[in-house]
């Protein structure tokens, strides 16, 4: 299975992608096209539908057989967001910004621009999100979802230093298979957030990893595909 991650993803994440889940990782290069610390995103530049990869024009990295979107993602929100899409079993999640090869596909409509940096997903019905508005419209169509307010997850910025900007629970996790990666250690979470999200994890009969003593880092999740 193949895998767009940030060039940055540290070296020990790097190795468990790799050796222990066997993907075949294709690494993003930092784009100039928007700001530092999403600059190597895929849920920035790409958005997984039906197995199929959309992509935006501007993306460091296009197969021939990725649909390439009508608009650019450029440097300013909300022309950042027009791939920033999220898929839960039926539900397509998106906002009114997305690319015009995406309007037809969401049938979700959410304010949060960066619906799918918002949005870990644990299975087909259910998920995690940091977003009021998300987990309520996601409650309303009967998901199980939990609401995990965090503000301590980090970005990267141009130096592959911590941003003062401030990360995002989809973007710092990942659903391989039957495991929810958690990019850095969850001991940076608080007491409560730790419980609820190990509570979630196990209800929904996933394998937990996560990385000792490494602040937990956005990276714009993976994308996964064949």
């Amino acid at each position: 299975m193949k895998a767009l991650v940030d060039k940055r993803i540290r070296e020990e994440e790097f190795n468990y992608l790799l050796e222990k889940l066997k993907l075949d990782i294709i690494l993003i290069e930092p784009s100039k096209q928007v700001y530092p610390e999403i600059s190597a995103h895929s849920d920035i530049f790409y958005a997984k539908i039906d197995n199929q990869i959309y992509c935006s024009p501007n993306a460091k990295y296009i197969e021939t057989n990725f649909i390439i979107g009508k608009e650019p993602v450029k440097y300013k929100y909300p022309e950042d967001v027009k791939y920033n899409v999220c898929q839960i079993g039926k539900y397509v999640i998106g906002s009114k910004y997305v690319d015009e090869k995406l309007k037809d596909k969401v049938n979700v409509l959410v304010n949060q621009g960066y619906t799918k940096c918002n949005i870990a997903v644990t299975g087909e019905n259910s998920c995690i999100t940091s977003d009021v508005g998300i987990y309520e419209k996601l409650k309303d169509l009967g998901m199980d979802v939990l609401l995990l307010q965090t503000d301590n997850i980090a970005l990267l910025d141009e130096n592959n230093e911590i941003s003062e900007m401030h990360g995002f629970i989809g973007g710092a996790s990942a659903l391989i298979g039957d495991t929810f990666v958690l990019f850095g250690d969850i001991e940076y979470l608080s007491k409560e957030n730790r419980e609820n999200l190990l509570e979630h994890i196990e209800k929904h009969n996933l394998k937990f990893k996560d990385f000792k003593y490494l602040k937990i880092v956005d990276y714009g999740g993976i994308i996964t595909y064949e």
